[in-house]
């Protein structure tokens, strides 16, 4: 098991310590900020030269890496949420289990997830109980339906409301015997439903899983308000235009755009142009 979060995400090499000693010197009477992480720039009363730089934009710039910083210190402490629980994370009991890829169709939000609410697959080949052996050497690993407590209540009613029928003696009593056993079934069902469902829900609240993902909800708040800002303020300078791409691509749709193919794609392409050339041009003049 992990200590604590792990970084993984490569999107700015700065600390939060550097970050909010850019926003502090973005704020005084000059700016020189170390490129690539950091805009280089100077601001001068007497307006753009080409080695000045917006002090709106530097300020933005220097709030966008905050963001991204803690941004992406929230996602990690999320995903260090999984690994600290994940021995004491149950798994749903086979006779919860419901249809399988359940990632893929229209019941996703009855899914089996982990703590954090991503998809679980589970190893069908201990799954003896419900699955053919076809199925199983089919799909090695799957991710099932879990029945609720409220469908378990309603199977049961069912099972209990049911009216056997039957044309002969012997019918009536088999079928007489098949609610018996519904019954059964639906209770066990019901009591394990009941006892899944409760436990989930107290690790998820001893973990502090709805904070942490209030936290990253924030965090991608204010990386996208400090994106629109960024992008609203002129730029002087190709370090600038740097900071602005590197705007459009945290804001998150920069991948998507890249892999869409047609106008955004080559938007995209032309962004990334300018994050990688304008620290060449800067330095050469």
């Amino acid at each position: 098991m992990q200590n604590g979060p792990t970084t993984t995400n490569s999107e700015t090499a700065l600390t939060r310590r550097d970050a909010l000693g850019l926003l502090a010197a973005a704020t005084a009477p000059a700016v020189i900020i170390g490129s690539p992480a950091v805009a280089k720039a100077t601001i001068s009363s007497n307006g753009p030269s080409s080695m000045e730089e917006n002090p709106a934009l530097v300020e933005a710039y220097a709030r966008l890496n905050i963001a991204r910083l803690e941004r992406r210190e929230a996602r990690d402490a999320l995903e260090w949420l999984v690994d600290e629980y994940r021995h004491l994370w149950p798994l749903a009991p086979e006779e919860l289990l419901g249809a399988a890829n359940a990632d893929k169709g229209n019941r996703s939000s009855d899914a089996e997830c982990d703590i954090i609410g991503r998809f679980m697959m589970r190893d069908t080949s201990v799954l003896t109980k419900r699955l053919a052996a076809k199925f199983r050497h089919a799909n090695p690993t799957a991710c099932f339906v879990v029945m609720s407590p409220e469908d378990a209540q309603e199977r049961l009613e069912w099972a209990r409301t049911y009216v056997p029928k039957g044309r002969t003696e012997k019918a009536l009593a088999a079928k007489r015997a098949l609610k018996e056993r519904n019954i059964v079934e639906s209770e066990r069902q019901l009591a394990l439903a009941r006892e899944y469902h409760a436990e989930t829900a107290r690790l998820r609240i001893a973990a502090g899983v709805d904070q942490a993902k209030r936290r990253v909800s924030n965090a991608e708040t204010a990386v996208i308000n400090a994106c629109r800002e960024l992008s609203q303020a002129e730029a002087f300078t190709t370090e600038g235009l740097r900071m602005k791409a590197e705007a459009i691509k945290a804001c998150g749709f920069f991948d998507h755009f890249k892999n869409t193919g047609g106008i955004m794609a080559e938007i995209a392409s032309f962004v990334q142009s300018v994050i990688t050339v304008a620290p060449k041009l800067a330095q050469a003049a």
